[in-house]
């Protein structure tokens, strides 16, 4: 009997699996062209010239951002604006033991103190110490991840206001939000954490569109 109720609980994880195999591979077809704006970093993030790597460096850069920048924490905004319609992204965060990834509202507090929940305009999962992983909801909830994602993908519907992450290694569903009041143009948001100690010195690199191969 156990031995019967195993197989099925595998045979059943295979098929949730191959579901949202065939899930990520419809989104799939949404990839856009992500890059980062970097007059939006904050002063101590480092943005390749590519625009596609960001890390902190503990050192603060001459980046004229005024308004637009983010100050005393957050991090950067992602190129393009998403007004309407469906956007899909891939962002690899490899072994970094902190991180911040979702979507911020164009219009969205930037400086100063900021809440980083949808009533303000932000739709984020954060990885932090003791390998804990949240939906930055309000109040956060706790995220329970059978594996630790190296890329995650980041699908965005205006229609049916939705925000939703994966694993696309483990090609799992991580969280959705929904019901988002977005209420204008939306913008991809990155933040690699502060490298206050030098062990989260690695980069969010984001990932060509080619580069993620899906199969069922």
């Amino acid at each position: 009997m156990r031995n019967t109720k195993a197989e099925l609980m595998d045979e059943i994880e295979t098929h949730l699996k191959k579901l949202c195999a065939v899930e990520i591979r419809r989104i799939h077809s949404f990839s856009v062209n992500v890059t980062l704006d970097a007059v939006t970093a904050r002063p101590h993030l480092e943005v390749s010239e590519d625009g596609k790597e960001v890390r902190d460096t503990r050192a603060s850069h001459d980046i004229p951002g005024g308004p637009q920048q983010f100050d005393l924490v957050g991090g950067v905004l992602g190129k393009p604006h998403i007004t309407s319609g469906r956007a899909f992204w891939v962002v690899e965060v490899g072994n970094k033991v902190g991180w911040e990834l979702g979507v911020m509202r164009d219009g969205a507090k930037r400086k100063g103190k900021v809440s980083y929940k949808p009533s303000k305009g932000y739709w984020a999962i954060v990885f932090c110490a003791q390998n804990m992983y949240r939906a930055l909801e309000d109040p956060p909830v706790q995220l329970h991840l059978e594996t630790r994602p190296q890329k995650l993908g980041v699908f965005v519907d205006c229609e049916e206001a939705l925000v939703s992450f994966y694993d696309m290694e483990a090609l799992s569903h991580i969280y959705s939000f929904t019901r988002c009041s977005f209420n204008g143009s939306i913008r991809p948001y990155f933040n690699p954490h502060p490298n206050n100690d030098g062990t989260i010195s690695s980069p969010l690199v984001i990932c060509p569109l080619n580069q993620t191969d899906i199969s069922v």
